[in-house]
């Protein structure tokens, strides 16, 4: 499939991904109302809703509270939270849900909206926080309570519970969520939107990947920032493009902790969590990354963008390449002209000639008894403007030496021979300007 095709199939799935209009007017009605509650200026909604990277389903909003300037001997935030909840009954519920107080924590106020049935529909987080400084853009950076970097819901009362065993106050951080949303805001605006449809369509796999593995949690905002520098380095850059990118370094991402400093502190690194990744984790990690690349190297006009984004578990062979180890990009051009085949060398007694026009040869080969046979693969018809060819051999994964070796104008061995049986395949790649535009396959089966 050519790249504008890609292109325009991949922003059309990140619109999908888009909350819904039901879920933009239940998040903006209860924002309106906390701020109406707490007052506009005391408020900052946080998270990556006002990044415009958030996808469907949206459970959770979550909301600065501020409660004054950073005092480094008082910043006691129990009796502005107590008060918080004691006016509780003022509170203006603007939607149909019912609203309760979730329980009691020392550093947040949580808010839950449920329906007829008692089922969750929105949690509202209230996080207090005091303005500490100024960012480049004159815009406020706040001192926030250690819990606002937790995940939403059970990663947050799991620390108040871990803070509590061990008799710890919870920690101060400097946060510069307004600082995050500007740059979020005018990389999107210069990229054409292409930089917010690239953070959903890898969040969606990244919440794939945890759905299929809950140890392998990437985190969305690390992602997010991934995103971001692609784009600051070049605006020019498209959707396919970044996603490809993305997946190509993934591996080197994982194995490389604290590469990305926090802009509201530059000692600290928001890719430090990849630390507490085990080997094996990395290793799960990068064998779906493997997955999405060999489908999005295959990937034809009549498949689903839907599944591509579906985890995928693959585990290749290590002398197994692809066009991707080789930072090839795949966009097939239909409409050229292009095919090999393998001609089966005399060997007395046995039948030569090419494999695809031969009808004895096409039912399997014999190994030629005590001798080898030998096949020659060639271009058979080339009307691309091809400047290299790609020659791939793959063997069945149960034989002995299963290969699949990526090498350049031919294959390793030329001539090949039949000295392993099984359903064995031959591939070759036209390349372009790096890109493969054409290719051709041919099967080998040898008895």
């Amino acid at each position: 499939m050519k790249k504008d095709d890609f292109n325009a199939k991949f922003r059309e799935y990140a619109r999908t991904l888009s909350p819904r209009q039901y879920e933009r007017d239940l998040i903006s009605k209860t924002y309106k109302s906390i701020c109406d509650f707490l007052g506009e200026n005391n408020c900052i909604q946080i998270g990556s809703y006002p990044r415009f990277t958030a996808i469907t389903p949206v459970h959770d909003l979550d909301i600065l509270y501020v409660i004054g300037k950073w005092d480094e001997n008082s910043h006691d935030p129990s009796t502005a939270l107590q008060n918080l909840a004691s006016r509780f009954n003022q509170y203006v519920n603007p939607t149909s849900y019912s609203v309760e107080l979730g329980p009691p924590q020392s550093h947040s106020i949580t808010l839950l909206f449920k329906d007829s049935n008692g089922e969750e529909v929105l949690s509202v987080d209230i996080v207090p926080t005091y303005i500490f400084s100024r960012n480049e853009f004159n815009e406020d950076t706040y001192k926030v309570p250690e819990i606002a970097r937790r995940r939403h819901g059970g990663k947050r009362i799991q620390y108040y519970q871990e803070l509590s065993q061990r008799h710890k106050e919870m920690d101060w951080i400097i946060s510069d969520p307004r600082g995050y949303i500007h740059v979020a805001s005018e990389t999107d605006q210069a990229t054409n939107g292409e930089f917010r449809k690239t953070a959903k369509i890898i969040k969606r796999w990244k919440n794939n990947l945890v759905e299929e593995d809950e140890d392998l949690k990437l985190q969305s905002f690390h992602i997010e920032q991934i995103i971001t520098n692609y784009f600051q380095e070049n605006t020019s850059l498209e959707i396919f493009d970044a996603v490809f990118k993305f997946f190509l370094e993934l591996p080197e991402v994982v194995n490389n902790p604290n590469q990305i400093r926090d802009r509201a502190n530059n000692g600290k690194f928001i890719d430090d969590y990849l630390e507490q990744l085990t080997d094996e984790q990395k290793s799960k990690i990068r064998s779906a990354r493997d997955g999405f690349l060999t489908k999005l190297e295959s990937f034809g006009e009549n498949n689903s963008v839907e599944q591509l984004f579906e985890i995928l578990f693959y585990s290749r062979k290590p002398t197994e390449e692809f066009l991707f180890d080789k930072g090839i990009k795949t966009f097939i051009d239909n409409s050229l002209k292009f095919r090999i085949d393998g001609f089966v060398k005399l060997l007395s007694g046995f039948t030569s000639g090419w494999l695809t026009e031969t009808p004895h040869l096409q039912n399997g080969l014999t190994r030629g008894g005590t001798k080898k046979r030998y096949i020659e693969f060639r271009i058979r018809k080339n009307e691309t403007p091809a400047g290299e060819y790609r020659w791939k051999v793959k063997n069945s994964d149960t034989c002995f030496q299963p290969r699949g070796e990526i090498t350049l104008n031919r294959t390793r061995n030329d001539p090949e021979s039949t000295e392993y049986a099984g359903d064995h395949y031959v591939e070759c790649y036209a390349i372009k300007n790096g890109d493969c535009i054409a290719r051709s396959k041919v099967s080998v089966k040898i008895l």
